[in-house]
């Protein structure tokens, strides 16, 4: 009598491509479109190389990893995230006290939502050359409910797109500049400015550059959306009444509920995202509470179209 032979099951697909495998972490994905919690690693000690691979290989597939319960030091924080490459400062953002290669989020109980930069989706200063890989970023203070971070898959947002509109959107470049942001935030009322970095030493030079509208990932050829509202100026050869035409549509995707995650952030819960290849969003849909979240950010390579 002839034996059946099973069939193994193909891996499910999370984050667009097929789960791969993990022997040394706990993986658990937030949801089909990006985003996982890793289990059994601490952070507090040096990765064991085998460990870091596969915390690498999370980062690569689901573009945002969580960790839960890591009461880490300023340091620690900051050995861990070399792991994933050089620490680099940036012009805008408020620096946390004490360690001029980190930055902080934060609002005060007492503040409005406007103190805190961006509340829409966007990815971190692409005005920039190179704009950042990743953040590292860890919750000291947050609202008792509320003050998630949402992030959307680009690569999801790019696929989605109709092949005449990936073709044309693989030929645009965006001019993104963050020159202005000071003199546009002093104009502002006092209970309506940003809380931003107040000097820097980064020149006129890096603070505006233009940036393919579909940015390539350099090992692995996938292609994603970069383009955002935030700090940007123009589409290179378009009039600004056609550059906002084409940013309003291109705007809108990262909001389709079918690419995002959500981190619901609990003291402790430290986070790295793909700056790259995701979108972000604070959500203040909380009141009379503080929110204080600590990151580093890790310089990434100049966008390949």
């Amino acid at each position: 009598m002839a034996t059946a032979h099973k069939t193994a099951s193909p891996a499910p697909v999370v984050a667009g491509l097929p789960m791969p495998s993990f022997a040394r972490i706990g993986v658990t994905p937030m949801t089909g479109a990006c985003g996982a919690e890793i289990h059994g690693v601490d952070l507090t000690r040096p990765l064991e190389p085998a460990v870091l691979g596969e915390v690498m290989r999370a980062f690569d597939h689901f573009l945002v990893i969580l960790f839960r319960d890591q009461s880490i030091t300023p340091e620690q924080h900051k050995a861990f995230s070399r792991c994933f490459g050089e620490l680099t400062e940036l012009p805008q953002a408020p620096i946390y006290p004490g360690h001029a290669d980190m930055q902080e989020v934060r609002r005060e109980a007492h503040e409005p939502v406007s103190v805190v930069p961006f509340t829409r989706f966007h990815s971190d200063s692409p005005f920039l050359p190179t704009p950042p890989k990743c953040m590292v970023m860890r919750a000291l203070d947050v609202p008792a409910y509320g003050g998630d971070t949402a992030f959307a898959n680009m690569y999801l947002v790019y696929e989605s797109l109709s092949a005449s509109m990936r073709a044309f959107a693989d030929g645009l470049k965006v001019v993104y500049s963050g020159k202005d942001i000071w003199r546009k935030n002093a104009a502002l009322d006092p209970d309506k400015r940003l809380r931003l970095r107040e000097d820097h030493r980064f020149t006129d030079d890096q603070l505006e550059n233009r940036h393919p509208a579909v940015r390539r990932h350099p090992v692995t050829g996938r292609k994603a959306l970069y383009v955002c509202r935030a700090y940007f100026k123009r589409f290179d050869g378009f009039s600004e009444d056609e550059s906002q035409a084409l940013l309003n549509f291109f705007d809108s995707l990262p909001y389709r509920i079918q690419h995002q995650c959500r981190v619901r952030w609990e003291p402790d819960t430290v986070i790295v995202w793909d700056n790259r290849f995701t979108q972000h969003c604070g959500v203040h849909d909380y009141q009379d509470e503080r929110r204080h979240l600590v990151r580093t950010t890790i310089i990434g390579e100049r966008p390949l179209a």
